[in-house]
C-alpha cells in the first residue's frame, strides 16, 4: 500500500484553504482509522522498526547533513511578537528567519554551551539540530518531546521529560533574547526568535556507513530512512511509483495551506489516476490524527461526497 503523509492538515489550515479536489474526493472515501501514535511512528514501522530504533532527531539529520550526527534531537525555532504580548510559541515558518541570523544564534549557543558537549547545527533556517557530541557532559541521549511544536495545543507549554534539557531550554531563551540578531528585528518590529522546541531526540544505532547524501525536498525523516536503507529509494515520479512506496513532500516545519495545492498537483491528483486506472491497488494518507485507506472500489462510493478541508482530519 503505497503512504503519502500530509500530517500538517490535521492542525486545522483554516478558512483560507483552497479546494483540493484530488485529495477532498480520496478523504471522503476513504475508510479513517484513528491512530494511536504519531505519523513519524508510523513511517518507523514500514521501515521495520520501532520508534526507538530509527529516532527522529538522528534519523533526519540523515537526511538533512552531509556528516550526519547519530545523537541529535530535531529543533525547531520558536518566535514571540516583538511587543512580547504573550504570542509566545509562533511556528518556524512565520519567522522569516535568514541563514545568516541562524548561523549567528548558533555561533553564540555554541560559544556558550560547547563546552558541555552541546552544538546547534543549522540545515535550513527553519529547522536546526541540538547536537549532544561525544563529551556531552549528562551521559545519556535526550529525547526531548515526542512532537513538533505544531502539534501541541497553541496554549501549552509543557516541560521535555530531562531536567537538563529543561533547564538548557530555559538558558537558551535568556541567551536568544538579548541577542543583536533579536536586538535588530525589535528594532524592525519583527518577531523574535525567542527559544527552540527541542524534540525525536535519541542515538542512532544504524549502519556506519550510509548511502551517498543527495538531499530531498519534503520531510527529512524520510530522506533519512532512505539514506540509511531502510526504506526503498523513490522512483521520484508520483505517477509511475512503487505499490508500497512512501511520500512525505512537505516537511513538518514548512506545512502551511500555501504548500497544499503543491502537493495536490504532484502527489494527490496523479495517484487518484493510478488508483482509477488500477495502476496502484491501495492508498493511505496519514494525517496527524488518521490514516485514510483507499481501494480503487472505494472511489465508486459516490454518495461519500468531498467536502472542504477547512476541517482538520
Amino acid at each position: 500500500m503505497f503512504n503519502l503523509f500530509l500530517p500538517g492538515m490535521a492542525s486545522g489550515p483554516g478558512a483560507d484553504v483552497p479546494r483540493l479536489p484530488a485529495l477532498e474526493t480520496m478523504l471522503a472515501r476513504a475508510r479513517r482509522r484513528p491512530l494511536s501514535s504519531s505519523p513519524w511512528v508510523v513511517l518507523a514501522k514500514l521501515a521495520e522498526g520501532q520508534a526507538e530504533d530509527w529516532p527522529v532527531g538522528p534519523v533526519s539529520a540523515q537526511g538533512d547533513l552531509a556528516a550526519a550526527p547519530s545523537c541529535c534531537l530535531r529543533a525547531e525555532p520558536l518566535g514571540m511578537d516583538a511587543e512580547q504580548s504573550g504570542a509566545f510559541r509562533l511556528p518556524a515558518r512565520v519567522l522569516g528567519i535568514t541563514r545568516s541570523e541562524a548561523d549567528a544564534l548558533a555561533a553564540s549557543f555554541d560559544a556558550t554551551f560547547g563546552a558541555d558537549g552541546l552544538k546547534l547545527v543549522i540545515a535550513r533556517p527553519q529547522r536546526w539540530y541540538l547536537v549532544q557530541q561525544d563529551g556531552f557532559s549528562a551521559g545519556e541521549p535526550w529525547r526531548g518531546f515526542d512532537v513538533p511544536a505544531r502539534a501541541l495545543a497553541a496554549d501549552a507549554r509543557p516541560a521535555p521529560p530531562e531536567p537538563e534539557l529543561c533547564r538548557l531550554l530555559s538558558e537558551v531563551e535568556l541567551l536568544f533574547f538579548s541577542h543583536p540578531v533579536n536586538e535588530a528585528r525589535r528594532d524592525c518590529g519583527m518577531p523574535l526568535i525567542a527559544g527552540i522546541h527541542a524534540w525525536g531526540g535519541g542515538r542512532l544505532h544504524g549502519p556506519a556507513a550510509p548511502g551517498p547524501h543527495a538531499p530531498l525536498a519534503g520531510e527529512p525523516y524520510l530522506a533519512g530512512l532512505r539514506r540509511l536503507g531502510a526504506i526503498p529509494a523513490s522512483q521520484g515520479d508520483p505517477g509511475r511509483h512503487a505499490a508500497d512506496g512512501a511520500a512525505w513532500p512537505v516537511a513538518d516545519e514548512d506545512m502551511s495551506v500555501e504548500r497544499l495545492p503543491e502537493a495536490e498537483r504532484a502527489w494527490a491528483a496523479p495517484l487518484l489516476r493510478s488508483l482509477w486506472l488500477g495502476r496502484l491497488p491501495a492508498l493511505a494518507i496519514v494525517t496527524g490524527r488518521s490514516r485514510h485507506e483507499l481501494r480503487r472500489r472505494d472511489l465508486f462510493k459516490l454518495w461519500r461526497r468531498a467536502h472542504s478541508l477547512e476541517q482538520p482530519c
